[in-house]
C-alpha cells in the first residue's frame, strides 16, 4: 500500500532499521534516488519507479530542502514529501524517524487547500492557497460538516452564523478548528464527558465563505479518482486468490465506502456483507442499512450481539469506558458471523483508517489471520472528508445521523458518545423524541449525569428534554 523513498542507500538503511522496530509486518518497500541532489536527477529516478501504482512517502534531510521545495510542486497526489529536521535522514534516531514517517503519512489524508479557481477546498491539492494556521499532525483528521442539521447545531453552540458545509480539523482533547474558505472562523471544544460543547467565533463575518457541496464533489473529482484507483489496485491483488470476501458493515461512512470499493472489484457471488445488530442501534442506522442494501441489490447477513438483552434480562451494568463488555459481544458476534460465512480463501475487508486512533494507525494494512484468511484495510490512508465525498460522488447518501450533526456513529448507549453527539440529540426534536422513549437510553443519560463532574446547568437542557431529572 505504501513505500518510502530516500536520497541515498545509507539513508535507506536507517529507514529499514526503523521499519523493523516500529512497523513489522507492513511490507513497506524502501527505495532511493541514488544520491540525486539536483531536481532533474531526482525526477528521472522517480519516473523509473512508476510511483503512480501505490502511495509513496519521500523523506529528505534539511540539506536537500531547496530541491525538495521544487520537487514537491511536481509530485502526484499519491506522494507525500517530508523534510526530516536533521541534515541527513541517517542522523535521526529511529524513534524520531518513526514519528517523522507518521507525519509524512498523515499528509496524504490531511492535505487540504483552497482553490480560488474552483471556489472550493480540495483535499489533496498542492498549489492552492494554504488554510490559515493549518498544520499536520498524525492524530488529526479532517471532515466536512455536511448539511443544515450540522450547521444549525454549530451555530447554536457558537451563537453566530457560519458557512455552509464547513471544513473541520479534529485535533487534540476535543478541539476542532472550523474553516470557511481559507479562514479559521471558529474553534469548537467538545469534551468527552458532559452534555454541553462550547466554542468561540474568531475573525469577522466577512470571512464567511459558503462551500457548495456539489461544487466540492466536482472540485475533488481528481483526488477521489486517484484514491479510489489506489484502493481498488490494493484490493485487486486478492481478486483471484479470494473465494469469499466479507465486509463487516456498520452503516457508518467508513464501512460504507469500503463496501462500495469491494463491490466494484470483486464478483458479487464472492461478497458477503455482515451487519452486527447490538440491539441498541440507532433506528436511523437500521433504516439506512436497509435502504442502501436495496439500492445496491445485496443481501445483508445479520448477526445479533445481544447488548440490549444483557442489560434488560441478564443484569449487566451499563457499559462504561472501563467496562466495555458490549464491544466484546459485538466482536464475538462478528467473529461468529465470519466463521459461518467463510469458504475457502477468505478476505475480510474493513474500513479502518489511520485517523481513528493510534492503535489503528499502527496496524498494518494487511494482516494474516490464518493460512486461509487475511484482513485488509483499503481506505487506511483516507481522511473522513475523502470518505464523505467518495460516497456522495458514487451517488449514495450518507447515514442521516451525519447530516443531523454526528461525527461518529455507534449505538445509542455507547460510552464513546461525546458531549457533541448528546448535544445534537437534545437539540434535534426527532432524535430526542424517538430516543427519549427508550428505557435504555434514559438509563444511559442518568448514568452520564450522575458520574460526570459538571454543573447542573450543563445537564438541565437534556434533563428537561427527556424528563430524566428528578
Amino acid at each position: 500500500m505504501i513505500n518510502i523513498i530516500v536520497r541515498s542507500s545509507r539513508d535507506a538503511d536507517a529507514v529499514k532499521a526503523m521499519l523493523r522496530t516500529f512497523y513489522p509486518g507492513w511490507n513497506i518497500g524502501v527505495y532511493t534516488l541514488h544520491g540525486a541532489r539536483r531536481l532533474d536527477e531526482a525526477v528521472k529516478e522517480l519516473e523509473s519507479l512508476s510511483i503512480e501504482r501505490c502511495y509513496y512517502v519521500i523523506l529528505l534531510g534539511r540539506e536537500d530542502s531547496s530541491m525538495a521545495v521544487e520537487l514537491d510542486k511536481l509530485l502526484p497526489l499519491n506522494v507525500s514529501l517530508h523534510i526530516v529536521p536533521r541534515s541527513k535522514i541517517r542522523n535521526a534516531r529511529i524513534e524520531h524517524l518513526a514519528h517523522e514517517f507518521d507525519v509524512a503519512r498523515s499528509k496524504l489524508r490531511l492535505a487540504v487547500e483552497w482553490s480560488e479557481r474552483l471556489k472550493s477546498p480540495v483535499f489533496g491539492m498542492r498549489q492552492g492557497i494554504k488554510l490559515e494556521g493549518y498544520e499536520y499532525n498524525p492524530a488529526y483528521d479532517v471532515f466536512i460538516g455536511i448539511g443544515k442539521g450540522f450547521r444549525k447545531i454549530v451555530e447554536k453552540v457558537l451563537n453566530t452564523r457560519i458557512c455552509e458545509n464547513p471544513v473541520l480539523i479534529r485535533k487534540f482533547n476535543g478541539v476542532h478548528d472550523l474553516y470557511c474558505g481559507t479562514k479559521r472562523v471558529a474553534v469548537l471544544e467538545i469534551p468527552d464527558e458532559g452534555f454541553k460543547p462550547s466554542g468561540k467565533h474568531i475573525g469577522m463575518q466577512t470571512d464567511i465563505v459558503d462551500h457548495d457541496l456539489n461544487g466540492m464533489i466536482r472540485a475533488n473529482t481528481q483526488v477521489l479518482e486517484v484514491y479510489e484507483s489506489l484502493a481498488k489496485s490494493f484490493l485487486q491483488q486478492y481478486r483471484e486468490w479470494a473465494d469469499t470476501v466479507i465486509v463487516p458493515w456498520s452503516g457508518g461512512k467508513d464501512s460504507t465506502a469500503t463496501l462500495l470499493l469491494v463491490l466494484s472489484v470483486f464478483p458479487r457471488s464472492k461478497v458477503r456483507v455482515l451487519f452486527s445488530d447490538t440491539g441498541t442501534e440507532f433506528p436511523w442506522t437500521l433504516e439506512y442499512v436497509e435502504e442502501i442494501a436495496e439500492k445496491l441489490g445485496i443481501e445483508v447477513y445479520r448477526v445479533y450481539a445481544g447488548v440490549d438483552r444483557g442489560l434488560l434480562e441478564e443484569g449487566m451494568p451499563m457499559p462504561t469506558h472501563t467496562n466495555r463488555w458490549c464491544t466484546g459481544r459485538k466482536i464475538a458476534s462478528i467473529t461468529a458471523g465470519i466463521a459461518r460465512l467463510s469458504e475457502g480463501n477468505t478476505l475480510i475487508v474493513t474500513g479502518d483508517r489511520d485517523a481513528e486512533s493510534r492503535r489503528r494507525s499502527v496496524r498494518p494494512p494487511v494482516r494474516k489471520i490464518d493460512e486461509n484468511t487475511y484482513m485488509v484495510s483499503p481506505i487506511k490512508l483516507w481522511s473522513a472528508a475523502h470518505v464523505q465525498l467518495y460516497i456522495l460522488k458514487k451517488g449514495f447518501k450518507l447515514n442521516p445521523l451525519y447530516e443531523k450533526g454526528f461525527y461518529r456513529i455507534g449505538c445509542y448507549i455507547c460510552p464513546a458518545l461525546r458531549s457533541w453527539e448528546l448535544y445534537v440529540v437534545s437539540n434535534t426534536p426527532d432524535l430526542s423524541l424517538t430516543l427519549g422513549r427508550r428505557p435504555l437510553y434514559r438509563k444511559f443519560l442518568e448514568l452520564r449525569a450522575t458520574n460526570a463532574e459538571r454543573s447542573k446547568g450543563d445537564i438541565e437542557p437534556m434533563c428537561d428534554m427527556l424528563g430524566v431529572c428528578g
